[in-house]
């Protein structure tokens, strides 16, 4: 499970990848169709619970393999990838049963997870740990903040929305100038996991095109979840 071998067996829409798509599409189908029974207080804490602690054993195993293995640095600060962000406080959230944070996060889990799940950013393959933790990770937060939304948890209001926005546009100024005074790529700000795409466009148009693209996916799914939430009602 973590021998280096099973490195560079994953790429970017390989058989394994899509399959692997198609299974997490698969799991939320049978979450949703059991959203009424998962609901119910004792289920919906399990679930909970469960989803939290799966999610807190995974990122604390990566962190520990990364540091065994002498990788460790003040870059693995879980608060400097906007995916490792939205893990945290989906996993706080979670665990202390603060559902009404949701409000804010689905729109950080849904655009994390679509360009995380799609772009892969790993090249670990079936059966490496870092796979599974790659997967696990990016499509256990999206999965929380979809089933609270499915179980009519979630309130698509535009305060909240704006209040996500604003937010999510701070943190990412203190992520940017972190980024210029360390030389980092936190946030993905200067390169692309698809380098291609950065190099297309080169350096400062590629970074306000990201930023865009962000921002604009927010609005995008603050439309979407906005129109079907009127039809779960």
């Amino acid at each position: 499970m973590f021998n280096e071998a099973y490195n560079y067996q994953l790429s970017m829409f390989d058989v394994v990848h899509l399959l692997t798509l198609l299974s997490l599409g698969f799991i939320f189908v049978v979450i949703y169709l059991l959203r009424h029974h998962l609901s119910k207080p004792k289920h919906d804490k399990i679930f909970r619970l469960t989803l939290g602690l799966i999610l807190l054993i995974f990122e604390s195993g990566f962190h520990l393999w990364t540091f065994i293995n002498g990788g460790y640095s003040y870059h693995m600060i879980p608060l400097t990838g906007f995916c490792a962000m939205t893990n945290v406080l989906t996993i706080y959230a979670l665990l202390c049963n603060k559902t009404k944070l949701f409000n804010y996060l689905i729109y950080y889990a849904i655009t994390g997870a679509l360009f995380a799940l799609i772009f892969v950013d790993t090249s670990y393959g079936i059966p490496h740990f870092r796979y599974f933790h790659y997967f696990i990770v990016h499509y256990g937060f999206l999965l929380a903040s979809l089933y609270y939304f499915i179980t009519k948890r979630v309130e698509i209001k535009r305060k909240h929305f704006l209040k996500a926005s604003l937010m999510l546009f701070i943190y990412t100024l203190l992520v940017l100038m972190a980024d210029l005074i360390l030389k980092e790529n936190w946030f993905y700000l200067f390169e692309s996991p698809v380098k291609e795409i950065s190099d297309f466009f080169g350096y400062p148009l590629y970074t306000i095109l990201w930023l865009l693209a962000i921002f604009i996916l927010i609005s995008l799914w603050y439309g979407v979840l906005k129109l079907m939430s009127k039809f779960q009602r």
